[in-house]
């Protein structure tokens, strides 16, 4: 049995560090209102990444060192780059009225998101490999926008003491009335297009899948037939297409200018109400009964907010996903609303 080591440390492991930078100012502007624009920055290296030093060879089952097996090592070949443009405007407390908006314009670039704590399952093959070794260019053929980068962001809170009577009878019916809330628009997660098969006979599945048609549908798919006279066949509907007649078709062999690149798709993004409403009912001089209802994602609109392939984008696997869930969004797990009710006698 061939000697094989997951995971070993690399001899000139280093510890990552971040350059950061920023500017910004503030204005106040009429209306107790507060103006704020800043600009963000940061690069990170040296960031813990996970290679292959001992990769199978295309051309056949040997390794690059026929007498080792797989030795996954942690190196520090990682680098990525952040930059945001924010701006928060916010209203102090005035006529019942208070709130804070605040927007974020940003791009952030790496080559893998996740090079050592094998947690992210966004990775075709869980195992945060590159698509194709280290040593053969993986990182630089892998560099593109970040699992998690979010290019807007727009987030609103506020607080509104609806205006009611103070006095008499009707203050227990109309008055005591609060309406708060979080709203978050967000743009989409950015997810890969796996090929589901091990093309370059690297031991691994983080390839990704080749472009047949770019003008065809998005969900269009062919796998490799030798039944049909085509060379493939669409799995969703059990006939043999051409390739130029679908948008994805399964790759073999190395990466070629025909292979899609990391993350170049996105889910739906992020429409969320989180709401509450209070009611305050006095009783006698020293006694209150507050009431309380809170919603999250209140009007129930999907949400797609994860970086794994369960909870935040659709199957994505060229060869493995099931007949007619390639890409469905109905197939995802989208989040839910939750509401409750609850009353407090404070006295």
């Amino acid at each position: 049995m061939l000697n094989s080591q997951i995971v070993a440390l690399d001899a000139n492991l280093r510890n990552p560090y971040t350059e950061r930078w920023s500017f910004g100012f503030q204005r106040e502007l009429p209306g107790s209102m507060l103006l704020d624009v800043s600009y963000f920055g940061s690069e990170s290296h040296d960031l813990t990444t996970r290679a292959d030093l001992n990769p199978r060879l295309p051309t056949g089952t040997l390794r690059l060192y026929p007498d080792y097996g797989q030795v996954i090592v942690k190196t520090s070949q990682g680098n990525s780059s952040y930059h945001e443009l924010q701006v928060r405007l916010e209203r102090r407390f005035s006529h019942g009225v208070q709130f804070l908006a605040a927007y974020t314009w940003s791009k952030m670039i790496d080559s893998t998101s996740d090079g050592v704590g094998n947690t992210n399952d966004q990775d075709p093959g869980n195992g945060n490999l590159t698509s194709v070794p280290v040593m053969y260019g993986g990182l630089k053929l892998d560099r593109a926008v970040s699992d998690f980068d979010r290019p807007q962001r727009m987030t609103i809170a506020y607080l509104w003491a609806v205006p009611g009577p103070r006095i008499g009878w009707s203050r227990h019916v109309l008055g005591g009335w609060q309406l708060a809330g979080i709203t978050t628009f967000q743009s989409g997660t950015p997810f890969s297009i796996a090929n589901g098969f091990d093309r370059n006979n690297y031991g691994d599945k983080e390839d990704r899948a080749d472009i047949g048609n770019p003008k065809a549908p998005l969900n269009t798919r062919a796998i490799l037939s030798a039944s049909c006279a085509t060379g493939y066949q669409n799995p969703d509907t059990l006939t043999c297409v051409n390739p130029t007649e679908v948008h994805w078709v399964e790759g073999i062999g190395f990466p070629n200018a025909s292979t899609v690149g990391r993350n170049t798709l996105r889910t739906g993004g992020t429409n969320n109400f989180d709401l509450n409403l209070t009611k305050s009912v006095g009783i006698g001089e020293n006694r209150r009964l507050d009431l309380r209802w809170e919603a999250l994602n209140a009007f129930n609109h999907p949400q797609y907010v994860n970086v794994s392939a369960i909870g935040g984008h659709p199957f994505s696997d060229v060869v493995n996903t099931p007949p007619g869930q390639f890409l469905n969004r109905d197939f995802t797990d989208s989040g839910i609303r939750r509401m409750w009710v609850q009353a407090k006698l404070v006295f």
